[in-house]
């Protein structure tokens, strides 16, 4: 004869396993860099790439510290890419914005472009749209270290936002000036620094496709990092430092080691 608890027994025996099955441990996220400051060092591009056309996207994690392939574009795994000429722009992982590669995916990235007014003003000629001179690193890791928390709300991190060179055809402002016809060293041959890309003190925040933040400063994009950049010198080597915060919150005032 078969024997069947009473309905209320029931009940209370489901109730136990589920919360037996809510209480295991979740997996946890593996391959993560704990708070701090990382420097990344000619992290190669597309080095093949010239100004006839876009570059082959590069996809860096900020969380990981490391590439991820292309066929992880539609996922999480990345958080911000070098995109366009000479991988020179700088996007998010955004499921939502169409000209992310990650657009249609879990990505929920974003980027802001902080200028710090006290480094600006020492060498910014803004009625001009260019720098003075070549900035240099250590104002850029002034500027770096002064900003100690995120400065914006989230609304103003945008997940289409891409972050390009300074005032270029007509656009925004940017992480570096491109010298088209080798204006700011007249005294020198136009075949030795026409063209040429100098980095400008300014950091990007980041909002990482997890929704964590960071904020990053880019030093060169030529091999080597060059203080004085020139046409000798080959593009498509990636140096910048960034600094993340993991637990959440908004606070980069983060310690370098």
């Amino acid at each position: 004869m078969k024997k069947h608890l009473p309905l209320a027994a029931l009940a209370l025996l489901l109730a136990a396993c589920s919360k037996d099955k809510d209480d295991q441990p979740k997996p946890e996220e593996t391959g993560l860099v704990k708070t701090g400051v990382y420097a990344v060092a000619n992290l190669v591009a597309d080095t093949s790439a010239t100004s006839a056309g876009n570059g082959d996207t590069l996809y860096f994690s900020l969380e990981q510290n490391k590439t991820i392939p292309k066929s992880r574009a539609q996922t999480a795994d990345w958080d911000i890419a070098f995109v366009s000429i000479y991988n020179s722009t700088i996007v998010a992982n955004n499921g939502t914005a169409s000209n992310s590669p990650g657009f249609g995916g879990p990505g929920k990235g974003g980027l802001y472009l902080a200028l710090n007014s006290g480094v600006e003003s020492e060498y910014y000629d803004a009625s001009q749209l260019k720098p003075k001179f070549i900035p240099g690193r250590a104002l850029t890791d002034r500027a770096f270290r002064e900003m100690k928390q995120v400065p914006v709300a989230d609304n103003n991190i945008a997940g289409n936002a891409a972050i390009g060179l300074d005032h270029f055809l007509g656009g925004q402002d940017g992480w570096g000036f491109y010298d088209f016809y080798g204006t700011m060293f007249p005294d020198r041959p136009a075949d030795e620094k026409a063209h040429v890309v100098y980095t400008l003190p300014r950091t990007v925040i980041v909002r990482t496709a997890k929704g964590r933040y960071a904020k990053l400063v880019i030093y060169s994009f030529y091999k080597d990092a060059p203080a004085d950049p020139d046409r000798s010198h080959k593009t498509g080597y990636i140096s910048f430092k960034y600094a993340i915060q993991m637990d959440g919150s908004k606070q980069l005032d983060i310690q370098e080691p």
